[in-house]
């Protein structure tokens, strides 16, 4: 009996028309979908960060309004910005990823940098894929300082993403609070309030937004979001109202005019006063003389 060689199934194409979270596609999922179908290896770069990805999959997400790995582990104080330069130093020397410099010094444990690694890429990429305005472009790039331990397929990435969205609308439906300056609300009491959101609400000077909130506290960026989605649920906290324009001068009447009088006579020319003559220069009583017999013929 003969053997039937069949040709490889194609990679099926993930589902592009409705993205996670009940939300029309935008166009960074749908070029992030399709390079997950063709299995590419490379970066996606958009106008909020980059998406990294090996084979299709994503392996690690930045964006520069989500606190990386080095804001997570120096922001908690589990190492300190000199810990790190040195750490860093030490990968040059040995030839090591970060990742195993840090494991191998006993400054982190496996785990704990894991579970950085894995807040960090999550928090750039609900940044990346809930803004998807503006240019994006793929391009092969460098693999980044640390990866996934389990690198996410782009399905489970964004059913991540979508969960993070419904519970934000869940808690308190207010999208403008994620991007917005805050400040605590005039009046409010924080009771049971906890120590987590506390530090939020001290750092909402009216200045910072959520993003910057997080990259103060060393927190994570979706955390600090649902915090602040919390703490607005409670009326705790409001974005700042935008600056109200100055009220315009009002115009100052002008006054009765007079009515100018017509026909206005013209203001005759002032004659210049005649010389004076002396009658008795001889050459002057000639000129009078014959100006007189002129007159008399006229």
């Amino acid at each position: 009996m003969t053997a039937t060689l069949h040709a490889p199934a194609p990679a099926p194409r993930l589902p592009r028309r409705r993205r996670s979270g009940f939300a029309p596609a935008g166009s960074i999922e749908t070029a992030l979908a399709d390079l997950a179908a063709s299995r590419a290896t490379g970066a996606l770069y958009g106008s909020a960060g980059t998406l990294h990805l090996v084979d299709g999959a994503v392996v690690d997400a930045q964006s520069p309004v989500a606190p990386d790995v080095r804001a997570l582990l120096t922001g908690c104080g589990r190492l300190t910005d000199a810990d790190w330069a040195e750490q860093l130093d030490a990968c040059l020397t040995t030839g090591r990823t970060m990742a195993e410099q840090l494991v191998r010094s006993g400054r982190v444990t496996a785990g704990e940098l894991q579970l950085c690694q894995l807040t960090a890429a999550l928090d750039a990429a609900y940044v990346v894929l809930s803004r998807s305005e503006g240019e994006i472009r793929y391009a092969p790039a460098p693999a980044p300082l640390f990866t996934l331990a389990r690198p996410m397929t782009v399905r489970e990435l964004r059913a991540a993403v979508g969960r993070r969205r419904s519970l934000l609308d869940r808690v308190w439906p207010s999208p403008q609070l994620d991007s917005a300056a805050l400040h605590r609300r005039p009046g409010s009491v924080p009771r049971g309030c906890t120590r987590r959101r506390r530090a939020v609400l001290e750092a909402a000077d009216g200045l910072r937004t959520p993003a910057e909130i997080a990259l103060l506290l060393g927190r994570s960026a979706y955390g600090t979001v649902l915090d602040v989605r919390h703490l607005a649920a409670g009326g705790l906290i409001e974005p700042v109202p935008p600056p109200v324009p100055p009220p315009a001068a009002a115009p100052v009447p002008a006054g009765p005019v007079a009515p100018m009088p017509w026909p206005i006579a013209p203001t005759p020319p002032r004659l210049a006063a005649p010389p004076a003559y002396d009658p008795s220069d001889p050459h002057v009583a000639l000129l009078l003389r014959i100006r007189a017999g002129l007159e008399a013929r006229l």
